[in-house]
């Protein structure tokens, strides 16, 4: 009987292990994700396969295995290189504006484009 729970156990950790090593592997991949690669031109971490980036992922996998949460795992990096490690900026400063500046923007140009349909189809009536 013990022989079997033994084997049961193992069967068990053999089956759970990739799964663990799959849950690991997509959260490395999510914070890579987050962070853009400082040697690559508009790519993140996990899409560049330059030496920094490598380096950067095997520190996120690093800090993974140790249980680390992904803000203290950005915050890290963050402490590094800056904000601008970041793919997408804090929304706080100066980026703030970033932020509310496009779709500002957008939301006056079609109003403008309203009014001066209107003013058109006025002119045309008269």
């Amino acid at each position: 009987m013990k022989v079997v729970n033994i084997k049961l156990i193992f069967l068990l950790i053999i089956l759970i292990l990739p799964l663990y090593n799959s849950v690991a592997e997509n959260k490395v991949y999510d914070i890579s994700n987050e962070l853009m690669c400082p040697v690559c031109q508009g790519q993140t971490v996990a899409e560049s396969n330059s030496q920094l980036a490598l380096s950067m992922k095997e520190v996120v996998r690093i800090k993974v295995s140790e249980g680390k949460s992904k803000e203290e795992i950005l915050d890290y990096f963050i402490l590094q290189y800056g904000d601008t490690i970041l793919a997408k900026p804090p929304i706080r400063g100066f980026n703030l504006l970033l932020w509310i500046l496009p779709p500002g923007i957008l939301v006056l140009s079609i109003l403008l484009w309203i009014i001066r349909v209107k003013r058109n189809n006025k002119n045309r009536n008269k």
